[in-house]
């Protein structure tokens, strides 16, 4: 039946394999599976509305005569292809779904954070049963955008990705694989990447738009080239950097926030003994700088104050599973809550200048993460920026340094969908000069697939639609005969 969608005509032949016998095994693994989990629609996933319900008519309403059964390959019979992005953390996990409207190319690039996906969901990971194999499964038939060809996918996971694209989750049992993903869901070998959510941040980056950051300190323009440097606060404290070489700029993880806590003042070295006999020895960074540092600081102020304490507050605090928030809440009304958060983004400012004598990242470093976001009109005032700047006679070099603070929430998505982008156009992409230039990572080159071979499966997918729209047709003449 003509539509006047060519989108719509093609989800209506989801029923194809009923009329003509194709094997279920022909079809993507992801297009068989039942809705194991749900969850609540994302508001983005409305732009999906109309297509689904093409896709919804039943079996039922089509009376399929016996027919040989015929074979072909997944790849052939798909009409949608997508890219799949993830950022899989341990306490949630956000997937996005973006339709490739044509063969990849710069401009999917630069259009990144302007265009909604084709679909979106948020899942509490902690809640899940399965492995994530499981979970993407249901991910994609929630989509319900008809048959889906991957090609290609980036996950941004918490914690280091193993040679040849591994990372096992030890507190969620996951174990995932890019290339058994790709085998899984019927993708081109090397088009699933697998990056530490921080390097995902790190490509992020070259996403960013005015109005997506704002600059804290130093001059409003970039160097073009130099290298550029992501730290953010969140459950844990994260750190990355990106450096150049020929104009191309490459993401590297670290574990930067893992190094020995500094304390500045008395009150900051009394802390750094308490937490040495809480935790046994050695106290990193991240004991202060995160979300779970937040209440080390302030079970400290509770326990050396112990009459100013709000006993009522005090176990909130303790039975919330977001503890930190409770307390940057609180920070105005309650005393030993405003010092804590107050010793907290003293200690991220100090973490924050060390990072910009480290790698001198004249090309912007970026504050990203929850504690900035939520405690922006803090991070202007003078306890957070002189922690910063207090550099010694390095002081001046902070003043060439561009400091952002990342006001987006989906950096890692971005960095992700940047990842795969760039894989399907066959590796690194040079960053041309913009009116706002940021740097531009770029991804080293993957096993995967050259874009050749990308416009040849596209061109074998619109050849496969054209034959299977002459056989439905054929079909429908012989039965009126």
């Amino acid at each position: 039946k003509k539509r006047g969608n060519r989108t719509h005509s093609l989800v209506g032949f989801t029923n194809f394999h009923q009329w003509f016998g194709v094997a279920d095994a022909a079809f993507p693994a992801s297009l068989r599976h039942q809705r194991s989990i749900k969850g609540p629609r994302n508001r983005r996933s409305e732009v999906t509305k109309k297509a689904g319900a093409i896709h919804r008519r039943s079996a039922s309403h089509i009376m399929a005569p016996e027919r040989p059964r015929m074979t072909r390959s997944a790849s052939m019979l798909a009409n949608v292809r997508c890219v799949l992005c993830g950022d899989l953390g341990g306490t949630n996990s956000r997937l996005e779904l973006f339709r490739l409207q044509h063969t990849a190319s710069k401009k999917d690039l630069e259009a990144i954070g302007t265009e909604p996906p084709l679909y979106a969901q948020t899942y509490k990971t902690n809640n899940l049963p399965g492995d994530f194999t499981e979970l993407l499964h249901a991910f994609l038939a929630e989509a319900n955008v008809g048959l889906v060809e991957l090609a290609a996918g980036c996950l941004a996971v918490a914690g280091p990705v193993e040679e040849g694209d591994r990372v096992t989750f030890t507190n969620l049992g996951w174990r995932i694989e890019a290339r058994l993903l790709e085998a899984e869901f019927r993708m081109q070998p090397g088009t699933m990447r697998l990056v530490n959510d921080f390097v995902a941040n790190g490509f992020g980056v070259v996403t960013l738009r005015e109005g997506d950051y704002s600059t804290l300190h130093g001059p409003s323009q970039p160097s073009m080239g130099a290298p550029i440097a992501c730290v953010g606060a969140g459950t844990g404290l994260g750190e990355a950097y990106a450096t150049a070489s020929s104009g191309v700029y490459e993401a590297w993880p670290s574990e930067g926030g893992h190094v020995a806590f500094a304390p500045r003042d008395a009150t900051q070295t009394e802390l750094l003994t308490a937490l040495q006999k809480r935790f046994g020895g050695r106290v990193s960074a991240e004991r202060v700088i995160s979300g779970k540092g937040i209440v080390n600081v302030y079970d400290y102020f509770c326990e050396k104050f112990p009459d100013k304490v709000d006993k009522a507050l005090q176990a909130r605090i303790k039975a919330h599973p977001e503890g930190a928030g409770v307390i940057a809440r609180a920070a105005y009304d309650d005393h030993l809550c405003g010092e804590a958060l107050n010793l907290v983004l003293d200690a991220y400012g100090a973490e924050l200048g060390n990072a910009a004598v480290k790698w001198l990242p004249f090309g912007g470093l970026y504050v990203c993460g929850g504690i900035a976001v939520k405690n922006r009109e803090r991070l202007k005032e003078k306890v957070f920026l002189e922690a910063y700047k207090d550099r010694g006679r390095l002081r001046p070099v902070l003043d060439r340094v561009p400091l952002r603070l990342v006001l987006v929430d989906d950096l890692g998505l971005r960095g992700a969908h940047y990842v795969a982008l760039a894989t399907l156009l066959g590796g690194g992409v040079v960053h041309a000069p913009t009116e706002e230039p940021p740097a531009a990572p770029a991804v080293p080159p993957s096993d995967g697939v050259a874009p050749a071979l990308d416009r040849l499966a596209a061109a074998i997918s619109r050849a496969a639609a054209v034959v299977s729209i002459g056989l439905l047709a054929a079909a429908l003449l012989t039965r009126r005969r």
